[in-house]
């Protein structure tokens, strides 16, 4: 099972925690053939000292961590 993983300032992320989770799990829905209902994702809303981002890049940098592993048999979609 795909679980989502996503970091960024709170104050970013928090506003728009709810479509973040729609369109990603769309995304891995459909990528995936993945079943709709079943939805595993964890946000991590950082404080301004906690989360360092590269520069050239703004305030509202996102970092969406997905991971997968193998082995998943055709019956168990």
């Amino acid at each position: 099972m795909p679980t989502a993983k996503i970091y960024g300032l709170n104050r970013v992320i928090s506003p728009v925690k709810s479509q973040l989770s729609d369109v990603i799990h769309s995304c891995v829905s459909e990528a995936l053939r993945f079943p709709k209902e079943k939805r595993l994702q964890r946000f991590f809303g950082l404080a301004e000292e906690d989360f360092f981002y590269g520069e050239g890049r703004t305030d509202r940098y996102i970092v969406i961590e997905i991971a997968l592993f193998e082995g998943r048999s055709k019956e168990t979609i």
